[in-house]
């Protein structure tokens, strides 16, 4: 991903769900990248949730994402 290229959330969940689909989007050629804003939360004394993990594609990657991780929602 270059740095010009804009990020969309698709998920947001558990460390482990977003691990989960982060594998599954690569595995079909989808590159993702994952966000944990919970610990930076805590740094500040904000606190943070850590179920607020949020897995972020490229923008011209977003239709493909959302229907690979549809279809493994209706799997599990």
């Amino acid at each position: 991903m270059d740095d010009e290229t804009e990020l969309i959330c698709v998920f947001i969940g558990s460390k482990i769900n977003v691990q989960f689909y982060k594998e599954r989007l690569e595995e079909n050629g989808i590159p993702s990248l994952w966000r944990d804003d919970s610990q930076s939360g805590s740094i500040v004394g904000m606190g943070g949730t850590p179920d607020s993990v949020e897995l972020l594609v490229e923008n011209k990657n977003v239709a493909k994402a959302r229907v690979c991780i549809e279809e493994l929602q209706k799997k599990h």
